[in-house]
């Protein structure tokens, strides 16, 4: 465990408060659900849960499916890392913490489409991103009224531009995800 050297104490009700330094680091906003575990050790330990990767199976096979029938790369995200991928290098994407960009659009609850052909600025997809994209469609997944996660077509450079096809197709995977999880 690394230890930050913060100390806080509990309040009268059980309360603690993380630092906003810790809350910035991992992403932690007001309203985001956090999972406590008991190591052997009698350690406590804190984890942002999200909701998206209990769903990994059904994202995997989500992948998979649209990554054939569209010809492009696919991935599915939580407000944090990637969950699932297809058509890029799973090793190198899964995992891996999503750009801030990205969870703006998760945050805007809105669909994102981008395509250097028509000129509308193309986001990172990840932290640090070196990959170039020539189309991107980026839809989130809501549960239960709140943005969880974003499902995504990324084409690397065949192109073309997404339509309105691929929007209604993941709008159905988005709904289809989030009734697992209602």
């Amino acid at each position: 465990m690394k230890e930050s050297g913060i100390v806080r104490k509990l309040d009268n009700l059980g309360r603690l408060v993380i630092p906003k330094e810790i809350r910035r680091c991992m992403r932690i906003k007001e309203g985001s659900p956090i999972e406590f575990g008991l190591l052997p050790s009698g350690e406590i330990v804190l984890c942002k849960y999200s909701l998206v990767t209990q769903i990994s199976d059904y994202a995997d096979d989500f992948c998979q499916i649209l990554g054939e029938i569209f010809d492009c790369v696919v991935l599915v995200c939580d407000r944090d890392k990637v969950i699932s991928a297809s058509g890029i290098s799973k090793k190198n994407t899964i995992g891996q913490k999503v750009s801030m960009e990205v969870l703006d659009i998760i945050d805007s609850k809105t669909c994102y489409k981008a395509c250097k052909k028509e000129g509308t600025t193309l986001v990172p997809i990840l932290e640090d991103d070196k990959n170039t994209y020539f189309s991107q469609l980026i839809y989130p997944i809501t549960i239960q009224g709140d943005s969880e996660g974003v499902i995504m077509l990324i084409d690397m450079g065949e192109g073309r531009c997404f339509g309105a096809e691929h929007i209604t197709t993941l709008r159905l995977v988005s709904k289809f995800i989030s009734m697992q999880m209602e």
